[in-house]
């Protein structure tokens, strides 16, 4: 069992604590060797055999440390392991450069062999012992102490490898022989072999033969040769789990570049390990097959980032726990013009249109190229860096193509692999490899004619779109770069670009930027920097440049900038800020929003906490001040000049949120200063739940404060949210988009009583787009509650500009929007709350509880005491402004087609009103108008489950909405339903297990239909949990199991009754397929949010996690639960711990400091991430409350003999006493294996030559387990000196071997 204490579940921290545990565990291995009191170790005799001691650690050597005699401080004599112990511990102990293994005490071992060799160099180890309880040194040196220096150096052997200069550390043994270089360092960890050949572009390679199995082999390349302080890459091969891994040290921390990959095994235990490096762009092959591409987020979406790629640097080797042979290690270094680079790839099509060509990046793996619908083929034109590459093409589904002027394309994306491929001087390939996406278009007459494509909304016209970045103003064109993936949920990030002169009309632009080797593009902004300061540019006029948060490992800033106003880029070859130069030291460090102010740029940042930099160039930055307790994503920080005639700063914050004072410098230093009103509180910037990410449109150059410049400034915000449903939108509702953009709004701020306060002004342009032949004005007119002023209104695509004057009785007034199908969204102002609300829970298809909930502000009336609406309305969105435009709230809503009437909304008494009411114009100019249907939605999944008993309405909408919705239905099977039918709706209920289909076809276009698979179970699901229901996902029941798969999705199974158990076992079935299992163990209600939960992933690893939050603590199986059978998992839950079993094992316990109100009232349910799942026997059984007998909370006494108690149960086994945190095993880049070894090893009890006598005064009791003799070890090195520590290790160690002997 290992509870592990850890920050983050992808990349566990090393902390302080390394060395207590460190202690700890080798203690704890003194103690299982054989027992040894306190005055033993004042008084024995010097050992003429000095003992090495190993603590290991993983991607660095085992430091050895020599205890020289002393006469002052003597050491106890250890008794050596058996090799299978020692083996076994030795793997665990290296998974992890900094943090010891929790069973590190396998790993001392006595080495006789060298005992003469030892006692002559422990001279040289400045090992000064003063202290009689000091604890073994451990460093990070990669050879032990005393031959630090040392290395063994081996002689150049052109028949085996042409690296020169190699040298090996001692950690293992290395030795050049005629068939190769042999390494030897089993149960040793990391042993490197270094060279001084190096490389910049290059292949590398080695064949590695594993003799033995276990461990793993690596070829190092860009290295610094290094070992204290290492900054060079690895790559590997573990024999023992076969997977591989690529990964860098960055200043001797480790992080790994890709997730693991599986290798098939050879039958001889031989692998080719294959380097191409070109110059950012790294690939790693195994056996010939490209495992490893840096930003190659097709291979590996998954993937990590880096800081500053490594540009050259030494080759090496490293040896892992393994017994190799290194054969034919070479490397052939290559010039820029050897490289088999792609300069340009061109798309053509000889059967339809072919959109602007994309930007082709040579050194970046990714490209994305727009077709038109009529393109049923395309071809490449390639330009090929070296005319002696040859190119290989082949499509997704493993067709290569020798002709590649016609290749056949699909609807929707389509990836095809282009690999270049030059041989090098040793006959091997010099391989790189792109994926290009041909995305062919849907017909052109679906677009802008979607069920849900706003009609005067900005909108991605295929795939998925989140922050606007980059907005910049420049030559009379409005540029709009946003967040970007070929999905309809989000992924790895690239920068889509449309354009705009008037802030209405768009056009498509090629996508900008692609994920490369330092990451993921992530949000940040552009800038014109009309002096070339940064001196990028050949002109004196400069041009644009981006600034980018690069995510991965951490995040970083990089820039790029083009000379042809955005439509081609150069990417700066250095990062320009990275999170671990910042003095917060917090890996969120993105969302850069630049501004040029006082003749210098400035730059703000987070994503956590806030941070502002200053820079001369853009190249170079500075930080001026940091604000660790003020968190955001996506800050903009400008200036406005105020209806007063004041210059403010406004710091957005993410667009919920603003503040407004000054920016200057403070103790020299730039800084955002808020007025006294704003130091501890925010404004609402907008109150609905879809407006985020807020960004302005970089205009020019601030001035200064003596000479200001300040522009009128626009933002625009993304129409969604992160909460719970954003990537639910495009698969609900049955389209191939999802990412929609809120109005352009302009900015002022007016003075209210003791602050300021933000407008947000629809821009004016939007005025254009009224139909004003076809408006309806309502002037003085009184409304009631009943009126019927707007009930020959229709429409889906409107503004309304509203003036409400109360009478004395009236309660609320607003609007009722997309009325119809028994459907409304409401817009309200409560004039006895003073509050103005959006309520979309009755708007249509809704995809979630938070989607339904009520969204509003605090809002004064006016000073007259009326209230002024002002209502834009478009097919998939309501935005709402009021109060001079200071209050802004929008939301998404999905309406049926037919929802398009309305009303004014008036309760209470009757109110007097000016309302105006303006269709509005399609922006899109590319919609094409049709006389019929061309689409068919539906917001039902296809493949459905139902239980006998269950109803279900199936309905689908066919686009335009303005076309007729009569559908037609057919049911294959209607023994097993009953069944209605009303136009695009039928509604039925499940009589009989069975399977069925459903299909519904377009009266007026039968070409358009779609088919519902239905499968009806029976519910038999064992459990005692009370209102057990879906929350989100397609949770389904047959007989005893339940069900649930998805992609990219977090689906919750929860009980919406809390089970009233203060303490209680959780008790299921889990059979485990793929992606992350949670157990939602203690949730404050039915949504899981911030619930305690047990999760479970494609590892060995189990860990306690806060749902949406931190990693709790983590442990290691005996072996993953990913075999496909079902296991049992139990979580005893006290009041204040967790213990954890699989399959009758405790293998995780927790103690809080301290829970959560609701932890001992929770509510229960599991739920799944990514994957696919299978449930059986869910039952909460609540435990008998202990009494003060037979509890473990009472404070650790100095006796050091544990109290005997009897056996129990696990149903009312008490709490056990707090652990220490151990530190967990964590995967090395080197692979090794993480399976455990769980074998007690008994020490001999013959080796105790202690009176007896205290012995007994004990009575004699059968253990069941070594887990008390742990448990009070760990107590006593918390309690007590080293000195008191030992005693009692020894008087816990003889308690029980008699007590084991006995038995």
């Amino acid at each position: 069992m290992n509870d592990t204490v850890c920050k983050n579940w992808f990349m566990r921290k090393s902390g302080k604590t390394w060395v207590y545990g460190c202690a700890l565990v080798s203690f704890a291995g003194l103690a299982l060797a054989g027992p040894v009191y306190a005055d033993q170790v004042e008084q024995a005799t010097v050992s003429s055999k000095p003992q090495e001691v190993v603590a290991q650690t993983d991607h660095q050597v085992a430091p050895q440390v020599e205890v020289a005699p002393s006469t002052t401080k003597e050491v106890p004599q250890v008794v050596e392991p058996s090799p299978s112990f020692v083996s076994e511990s030795a793997k665990k102990a290296q998974e992890n450069p900094t943090q010891p293994s929790p069973d590190q005490s396998k790993e001392v071992q006595t080495q006789a062999s060298v005992a003469e060799k030892v006692t002559n160099q422990a001279q040289e180890a400045d090992l000064n012992q003063t202290s009689q309880e000091q604890s073994p040194v451990v460093t990070n040196s990669t050879s032990p102490v005393h031959v630090t220096e040392d290395k063994t150096d081996l002689p150049n052997n052109e028949a085996v490898t042409n690296l020169e200069g190699m040298t090996a550390d001692q950690n293992g043994h290395w030795e050049m022989q005629a068939d190769g270089i042999h390494s030897e360092a089993k149960d040793k960890g990391d042993s490197f072999l270094y060279s001084q050949s190096e490389g910049k572009n290059f292949i590398y390679s080695t064949d590695v033969t594993f003799k033995e199995a276990g461990g793993a082999a690596a070829l190092i390349f860009r290295g610094n040769n290094d070992s204290s302080d290492k900054n060079m890459y690895g790559v590997n091969v573990d024999s023992g789990n076969h997977k591989v891994k690529f990964w860098r040290w960055v200043n001797n921390h480790d992080i790994q570049l890709v997730d693991e990959k599986d290798v098939t095994p050879t039958a001889d235990e031989t692998y080719n390990l294959r380097v191409v490096a070109a110059n950012q762009w790294l690939s790693y092959y195994v056996n010939d097959v490209l495992v490893a591409s840096t930003g190659d987020a097709v291979l590996q979406k998954s993937d990590k980032g880096q800081p500053q790629v490594l540009p050259e640097g030494y080759f090496g080797l490293l040896n892992w726990n393994a017994n190799v042979i290194f054969k034919n290690t070479r490397y052939v270094n290559l010039d820029d013009e050897s490289l088999p680079l792609i300069d340009n790839l061109v798309v053509t099509s000889k059967t339809g249109s072919v959109e602007k060509q994309a930007q082709f990046f040579s050194e970046e793996p990714l490209h994305i190229q727009y077709v038109g619908h009529n393109a049923e083929t395309v071809g490449f034109d390639i330009t090929k860096h070296n005319p002696n590459a040859v190119i290989k093409v082949e499509d997704a589904k493993g067709n290569v193509y020798t002709d590649i002027s016609q290749l056949p394309v699909a609807v929707d994306a389509n990836y095809f692999t282009i690999e270049s491929s030059v041989t090098d001087s040793l006959g091997r390939p010099v391989t790189l490899t792109y994926r290009v996406n041909i995305h062919r278009r849907q017909s052109d007459d679906v677009y802008y004619n979607e069920l849900y494509r706003d009609q005067y909304h900005y909108s991605v016209k295929d795939g998925w779109a989140n922050d606007p970045n980059g907005l910049v103003f420049y030559k009379g064109r409005y540029h709009l770069f946003y967040q970007f993936y070929d999905d309809t949920k989000w992924g790895p990030m690239h920068w889509a670009h449309a354009t705009s002169r008037d802030l209405l009309h768009w056009d498509e632009e090629p996508i900008a930027f692609y994920p490369d080797a330092t990451g993921h593009m992530f949000s940040g902004s552009v800038v014109v920097d009309s002096t070339n300061s940064s001196g990028l540019f050949k002109s004196s006029e400069g041009g644009l440049v981006a600034i980018i948060t690069s995510n991965g490992n951490g995040q970083r800033i990089e820039i790029a900038y083009s000379e042809d106003e955005g439509r081609t880029w150069q990417k700066y070859d250095k990062v320009v800020a990275d999170w671990s130069q910042d003095p917060l030291q917090n890996q969120d460090f993105r969302d850069p929003k630049v501004f040029r102010w006082d003749n210098q740029w400035f730059m703000v940042l987070a994503g956590g906490p806030l941070r502002i930099y200053s820079s001369p160039d853009l190249k170079n930055w500075q930080v001026e001040t940091t604000y660790k307790d003020l968190h955001t994503e996506c800050p903009d920080l400008y200036p406005i000049v105020a209806n007063d005639g004041a210059l403010k700063w406004v710091l957005s914050r993410g667009g919920r949120s603003y503040k407004v004072g000054d920016f200057k410098q403070v103790d020299g230093k730039w800084a955002f200063v808020a007025d006294e009103v704003y130091q501890d509180h925010d404004e609402i910037m907008n109150f609905g739940k879809d407006s985020y990410a807020a960004m302005t449109y970089y205009v020019h150059d601030f001035g200064t404060a003596d000479h200001p410049n300040i522009p009128q400034l626009t933002e625009i915000n993304w129409m969604n949210t992160w909460e719970d449903y954003c990537n639910l939108v495009a698969d609900t509702v049955g389209q191939k988009f999802n990412g929609t953009f809120n109005l352009n709004l302009d900015l002022g701020l007016v003075k209210s009583g003791d602050r300021y306060l933000l407008t947000q002004t629809p821009v004016k342009a939007y005025e254009s787009l009224r139909d004003t032949d076809n408006a309806q004005y309502f002037e003085n007119v009184r409304v009631a509650s009943d009126n019927e002023l707007l009930k020959d209104f229709s429409g889906d695509t409107y503004e309304v500009v509203s003036h409400f004057v109360p009478g004395k009785d009236t309660t609320a007034v607003g609007f009722n929007l997309r009325v119809g199908d028994g459907q409304a969204t409401k817009v309200v102002y409560d004039l006895t709350k003073e509050t103005l609300s959006i309520d979309r829970s009755q708007s249509g298809t809704i995809l979630s509880d938070a989607f339904a909930k009520v969204n509003s502000q605090q809002v004064t009336r006016n000073e007259d005491g009326s209230i002024d609406l002002h209502l834009y309305v478009d097919r998939a969105s309501v935005e709402v402004f009021a109060k001079g435009n200071t209050v802004a709230g929008a939301n998404q809503i999905f309406p049926s087609p037919r929802a398009v009437g309305a009303s004014v909304l008036v309760e209470g008494g009757p109110a007097k009103a000016n309302i105006a009411i303006y269709p509005i114009k399609s922006t899109w100019t590319d919609k094409k108008e049709v006389t019929k249907a061309v689409a068919m939605n539906t917001i039902v999944a296809g493949d459905l489950t139902l239980e006998v008993g269950q109803s279900k309405d199936l309905q689908v909408y066919l686009a335009p909405a303005s076309e007729e919705q009569d559908v037609s239905w057919t049911v294959s099977d209607p023994s097993l339903v009953t069944f209605t039918e009303h136009d695009n709706k039928l509604s039925l209920k499940a009589l009989h297990k069975g399977h069925l289909t459903v299909t519904a076809t377009s009266v007026e276009n039968p070409s358009l239909s779609k088919t519902f698979k239905i499968a009806i179970t029976l519910n038999n699901f064992a459990t005692n949990l009370k209102g057990l229901k879906a929350v989100t996902g397609n949770w389904y029941i047959d007989d005893d199991t339940l069900y649930d798969s998805n992609v990219s999705a977090n689906d919750f199974f929860m009980a919406y009754e809390s089970n009233g158990f203060k303490q209680f076992d959780y008790d299921i079935d889990v059979k485990y397929q793929h992606g992350l299992v949670n157990l939602f163990v203690a949730a404050e209600r039915e949504e899981p949010g911030r619930a305690y939960s047990v999760q479970f992933a494609d590892n060995d690893t189990v860990r306690l996690f806060r749902f949406g939050g931190e990693t709790i603590a983590e442990a290691h199986l005996d072996k993953a639960i990913n075999d496909g059978q079902y296991h049992h998992v139990k979580v005893e839950k006290g009041k204040d711990t967790m213990t954890v079993y699989v399959d009758g094992k405790e293998v995780l316990h927790h103690q809080f400091d301290a829970v959560d109100n609701y932890f001992n009232q929770a509510h229960v349910g599991v739920g799944l991430w990514d994957g696919a799942v299978e449930f059986k026997n869910f039952f909460v059984t609540e435990k008998m409350t202990k009494t003060s007998s037979d509890t473990t909370d009472e404070p650790i006494k100095s006796d050091p003999q544990p109290d005997p108690s009897p056996e129990l149960s696990p149903e009312n086994k008490p709490d056990e006493p707090e652990h220490q945190p151990e530190v967990a095993p964590e995967p090395g880049p080197t692979g090794q294996n993480n399976s455990y070894d769980n074998t007690s090893t008994v020490p001999n009890p013959s080796q105790d030559n202690t009176d007896k006598q205290e012995e007994n005064k004990t009575p004699v009791e059968t253990p069941k387990t070594v887990t008390p003799l742990v448990e009070n070890l760990l107590k006593k090195f918390n309690a007590f000196s080293l000195s008191t520590f030992l005693a009692s290790i020894a008087k816990e160690t003889w308690h029980f071997l008699t007590k084991w002997l006995f038995s």
